[in-house]
């Protein structure tokens, strides 16, 4: 049996057709001089060649998925016409003697390189993204005509190492009834789209291409993430249940998106989004978001080969507010530096980029950049409820330094006769063991805080979550990390301030229970987890989730605490 990570539920039965994923092939020989205009108009006619695609297939979206998805291609759009992307592979072709394909995979490496190096899951996915679009600009260098994917005569289940958000948004769901791929992540692009055309997907399925071949009969369960090969005839029959199973539990969630988030006894909990640009709110909203609890700004940053300026950030920030319709917006400042890489900030390598010049301590070290953001933060706040927030914080006297910036902010507006909200409240994010021991003074001089439980975890623990050979030691469920949630709550209940959980853990159905326990009322997660943690809720009281958090808290190892929310909470 072949297992992954389920991205879009639902259950299937079809044949295999295996995707072939051999690379495009070209002469990679430097050229010689009297070549070289001919090589720059090549790589400009595959730019027009890939406008006129991508104008297609955005349109298809727009059409098939509704302005949201089709955003998407607009983003590629913008990145296929950008200028600075354009010089850089011309310049390989006219400097280097790059032949035009070369140039333009030479250049898209090392922008989809610095993306993949991300911890962000969300961030990371992109450079497929980025990675979907050179493939598109080298094979309109080399005249190659992509293989379509929308010309299936018969059901299938399509089998690949990984798809691109253009392939998937030329399928025809009438035809392919899963889809199965070696590498992908839950906020991938080609996963959204295949939520949104209700295709089952399960992506992260090691060996699937060579464990399944064209034409072998596969079952798809992407509720419990089972690839059944060939099943046996007990096995088909349960698939019919299994089908039977899904259908009622989505009836039952898809009922639950208007209704609150409440448990049995009355307590609300609000269930906000974690997003990453404009065209996530619809998605969010479509789940039932009562807001964002958690805008993060870095993949505008990465659209462009230089830092957006201040008008490209506040359309972008007055275009979530629009969308939220007067719902609390929690955009966090630039969160980049170290192990997150910006190519245009030319940052220095470090020898440990975890407990280096990232997130706010890299916007102290470039003041522009912190305030063009602060200054289109303050103008989008005044079409909406905009709240900011500061990452990577470890001391008050950071805090007060970023306020400082911000009053700055606010008089250059002030002065310049710009309209702009007077005030926005201002949290911090809690990621780091020393925010949690200063979280009763940090919360006196802000309005909220929003604990990030991924930072969080690594942090205490010390433990580098991306570091395969000590993966196993990163449990967001350790006791330490579990006690500096509760002191965090502690620390803002006693200061009547709100504090909302905006890492995996809110995501996870037990462990968004066990946080709920432990006094969080506010949780922020990929807009996908959203129906399940909010009918979890919805069956529980706060009472007895608060003895089940108090018994938790008792407990010394992290296997002890998932046995005990396995046990109580099923």
């Amino acid at each position: 049996m072949v297992s992954g990570i389920s991205v879009s539920p639902g259950v299937a039965l079809a044949q295999a057709f295996v995707l072939s994923s051999e690379p495009v092939s070209f002469d990679s020989s430097p050229v010689a001089f009297e070549f070289i205009e001919r090589e720059i108009d090549k790589f400009k006619n595959a730019v027009v060649e890939s406008v006129k695609q991508l104008t297609l297939i955005e349109a298809h979206v727009r059409k098939k998925m509704g302005d949201d998805k089709a955003a998407i291609f607009e983003g590629h759009l913008m990145l296929v016409e950008d200028e600075e992307l354009s010089e850089a592979v011309i310049e390989k072709i006219r400097e280097q003697h790059f032949p035009a394909p070369a140039a333009v995979e030479e250049v898209i490496n090392e922008h989809a390189s610095a993306m993949e190096e991300l911890e962000d899951e969300y961030l990371r996915a992109r450079g497929v993204d980025m990675r979907d679009l050179g493939q598109r600009l080298v094979s309109n260098c080399l005249g190659i005509v992509p293989q379509s994917l929308d010309t299936f005569d018969r059901e299938i289940i399509l089998v690949a190492e990984e798809l691109t958000p253009s392939q998937t948004a030329v399928l025809d769901s009438s035809k392919v009834k899963g889809i199965i791929t070696e590498r992908g992540s839950r906020t991938s692009h080609t996963a959204i789209m295949a939520g949104s055309m209700e295709i089952p997907a399960i992506v992260g399925a090691e060996g699937a291409t060579t464990a399944i071949q064209n034409g072998d009969m596969v079952v798809l369960d992407a509720e419990q993430n089972r690839i059944i090969v060939n099943p046996t005839p007990s096995q088909l029959e349960l698939v019919e249940y299994w089908r039977e199973q899904y259908i009622q539990e989505r009836t039952l969630l898809e009922e639950l998106r208007d209704l609150p988030a409440q448990t049995s006894d009355g307590v609300m909990i609000k269930l906000v989004a974690n997003i990453g640009s404009p065209a996530d709110s619809g998605p969010a909203l479509s789940k039932g978001a009562e807001g964002v609890g958690l805008y993060r700004v870095e993949f505008l940053f990465m659209e462009t080969s230089e830092a957006p300026d201040e008008e490209m950030q506040y359309q972008a920030f007055k275009s979530v507010v629009d969308d939220m319709k007067g719902m609390p917006v929690v955009i966090r400042t630039l969160d980049v530096g170290g192990d997150k890489g910006l190519p245009y900030l030319a940052l220095p390598k470090e020898e440990n980029p975890f407990l280096g010049c990232r997130g706010i301590r890299l916007c102290f070290e470039r003041p522009s950049l912190l305030l063009s953001q602060l200054r289109a933060l303050l103008r989008a706040g005044v079409h909406g409820d905009i709240r900011i927030l500061i990452p990577m914080i470890s001391s008050l006297d950071e805090v007060r330094r970023f306020k400082k910036f911000l009053a700055e902010a606010q008089s250059s507006l002030e002065n310049e006769g710009i309209a702009h909200a007077k005030e926005l409240p201002l949290g911090v994010m809690i990621e780091t063991p020393a925010a949690v021991f200063l979280a009763p003074h940090l919360i006196r001089e802000t309005d909220f805080f929003s604990i990030g439980t991924n930072d969080l975890t690594q942090y205490t623990l010390a433990v580098d979550r991306q570091n395969e050979r000590i993966a196993d030691l990163f449990e967001q469920l350790s006791p330490a990390v579990l006690l500096g949630i509760k002191y965090t709550v502690d620390a803002a209940r006693e200061a009547g301030k709100p504090v909302c959980v905006c890492g995996q853990m809110a995501g996870d159905v037990n462990s968004a229970l066990l946080l709920v326990g432990l006094g969080v009322e506010e949780l922020s997660m990929s807009p996908v987890h959203i129906p399940r943690v909010k009918n979890a809720i919805r069956k529980h009281s706060r009472v007895r989730l608060r003895e089940i958090a108090k018994e938790v808290l008792g407990l010394a190892t992290a296997t002890e605490v998932k046995m005990k929310l396995e046990k109580c909470l099923g």
